[in-house]
């Protein structure tokens, strides 16, 4: 599980050398006592996994919440702790106000911690905290389970993507401008 944090730390070694303003929008590592009490007030015991990678980088106490750009997507961001428990909140609210008709394959699920999101919390990825699996929300759609076998396969995969844009691969997915990092 410590895993985590080395492929954390190697995306972000990376982004610094290569995509310097990408990489000014990491955030700074989380307090345990911050994650601690985030899992308190959402009721939720956070796997080694996702605290490991809290503890790298998860501090959001600015406004904007949020690490910009690292994983593939459309204006899709790694969220801070602040802005998990925020989009976590919304989404049980949604979840309470109008529940889903089949509990097998709910709307948000109490186990489900959002980790990527868009600006509007409508598309994204969430950790299942029973599974450790990454899976993926759209608005209007079902959740899909088992995107990425967890957070460090997540960020591995994303590794490699990163490192076929620096080699210059055919058929990279990304291409850096500006010193940011941009996902085709």
């Amino acid at each position: 599980m410590g895993d985590v944090q080395l492929v954390w730390r190697r995306l972000v070694d990376w982004l610094e050398t290569n995509a310097p303003a990408t990489a000014s929008t990491v955030l700074a590592p989380a307090a345990p006592a911050a994650v601690t009490a985030a899992e308190e007030r959402m009721g939720v015991v956070f796997p080694v996994e996702l605290r490991m990678w809290l503890l790298a980088s998860g501090a959001d106490n600015d406004p904007v919440g949020f690490t910009e750009g690292v994983v593939p997507g459309n204006n899709r961001d790694l969220l801070g702790l602040a802005a998990m428990e925020r989009t976590y909140h919304f989404k049980m609210e949604i979840e309470r106000d109008d529940p889903s008709d089949d509990p097998e394959f709910p709307f948000w699920h109490e186990q489900w911690i959002p980790i990527i999101s868009d600006d509007d919390s409508c598309y994204g990825k969430f950790l299942d905290v029973r599974s450790g699996q990454i899976g993926s929300f759209g608005d209007g759609d079902e959740p899909s389970f088992g995107v990425h076998e967890s957070l460090t396969a997540l960020f591995s995969e994303t590794l490699v993507l990163m490192e076929q844009i620096s080699a210059g691969a055919q058929g990279a997915t990304g291409r850096v401008q500006g010193g940011r990092l941009i996902w085709d």
